[in-house]
């Protein structure tokens, strides 16, 4: 713990100067970061939710809008697109946004004593070793839901491995979404009998998702989630295919928007961006769409669905939404953080996961061909949503919120 202490301390002006540099002077998220200028809800006793970023808000919306009838909520995250996320998807005076501190005691402090949670229930992977001592001093139960660890948290330096136990040891409750995961934990210090497996939570509430059509009006492909390296390596291989439908992508991080059109310079006649509010043009071939909370309609209306991250080391993205509304999806190879859910579509055969760049371009125009294997395809996909929609119960019962 004294090494993790050090470092934290010796990083943070380091950090400061970071968030000046790159956060665009918002002036709320610098100062909340660092335990000031937070807003007064007068939120009674809320359920404290912390979410690093997206990911993690899209899993807890359905146990958030059930739990918000009885409970007053706040949601923290550690990044803007995370806030900008929680303001789209929630309209309920119950459920407000603060970012959260980063891990020094005194600013956590600062935050609990302006919020007053009741409980703190962190969402997957985020274990800070202040926090969870400083909740736990202050008698604010601590929970971690859809729980999962990563290789390099497994992997960690033996210091830093045992600020993680120090810090697994104070939870109350560890809810996994498998045996492996369940596996991990207790590895890392939790008793077993604080343990619980229940699924990914991420499943909740899906099969009943209602959304807006597109105002794209004509058929498209969807490159959902990209990442460095994938859009050009897409864009290429698209434009050797001379598909007739539109390549629309939608990447991970708007705000590569500049770094992905430069990338893309020579195409750049046949590319309109959303953000620049360039219409779609009769010599529009590709379409950049950097904004968040805009990905759900395209989902639902487009011919086919390439998932990012995947072709890529970033352990690929959340299939689920996409299975939910009944898209055809491809994946590549690396699907390392949904492996789980990757393996339940594929037996339901609503999936199809390829290898490398050389064999989508094969496979892509040949899939594109058949109707009949699109519709399929999804209608599987929704098959295997289906089949996962306990879930969403079974939380609210373990975590006594029925």
């Amino acid at each position: 713990m004294f090494i993790y202490q050090l470092l934290i301390r010796l990083l943070l002006p380091v950090v400061a100067i970071y968030l000046l540099l790159s956060s665009k002077k918002q002036w709320g998220y610098i100062s909340q970061r660092f335990g000031f200028g937070y807003q007064n809800f007068n939120l009674k006793e809320p359920i404290w939710i912390h979410c690093a970023s997206v990911g993690e808000v899209k899993s807890v919306e359905q146990l958030a809008k059930h739990i918000s009838q009885h409970n007053n909520i706040l949601i923290t995250t550690n990044t803007i697109t995370g806030q900008e996320l929680v303001n789209s998807l929630f309209d309920d005076e119950r459920i407000k946004h603060q970012y959260l501190p980063y891990d020094l005691p005194l600013f956590i402090e600062r935050f609990i004593k302006q919020n007053r949670p009741s409980q703190l229930w962190v969402v997957e992977t985020e274990i800070w070793a202040n926090l969870f001592q400083t909740c736990h001093k202050k008698n604010i139960p601590i929970k971690i839901l859809n729980g999962r660890l990563s290789k390099k948290t497994l992997n960690a330096p033996k210091w830093l491995k045992n600020s993680y136990k120090t810090a697994l040891f104070l939870t109350s409750q560890v809810i996994t979404r498998n045996q492996k995961e369940a596996d991990n934990f207790h590895i890392l210090g939790v008793a077993k009998q604080n343990i619980s497996i229940i699924g990914n939570l991420k499943y909740a509430g899906l099969a009943n998702i209602q959304v807006q059509k597109s105002t794209i009006n004509q058929d498209f492909v969807l490159l959902a989630s990209s990442h460095c390296g994938e859009e050009l390596a897409i864009v290429q291989l698209w434009h050797k295919l001379k598909r007739d439908e539109l390549l629309v992508i939608v990447p991970r991080h708007p705000k590569r928007r500049q770094n992905i059109i430069n990338e893309l310079a020579k195409y750049r006649n046949n590319l309109s961006v959303y953000s620049l509010n360039e219409p779609i043009k009769a010599t529009t071939k590709i379409y950049l769409i950097d904004a968040i909370g805009k990905i759900m309609p395209l989902f639902a209306d487009a011919k086919l669905v390439i998932m990012g991250g995947s072709f890529v080391k970033k352990g690929g993205h959340n299939i689920l939404e996409p299975a939910a509304v009944k898209s055809a999806i491809i994946t590549g190879a690396n699907m390392l953080d949904f492996e789980q859910e990757t393996e339940l579509l594929k037996e339901y055969k609503g999936l199809e996961q390829y290898q490398d760049y050389a064999e989508l371009a094969q496979q892509l125009p040949i899939l594109l061909a058949d109707q009949k294997a699109l519709h399929q395809l999804g209608e599987n996909a929704y098959k295997a949503v289906l089949s996962q929609q306990h879930i969403l119960n079974d939380y609210l019962k373990e975590l006594d919120q029925l």
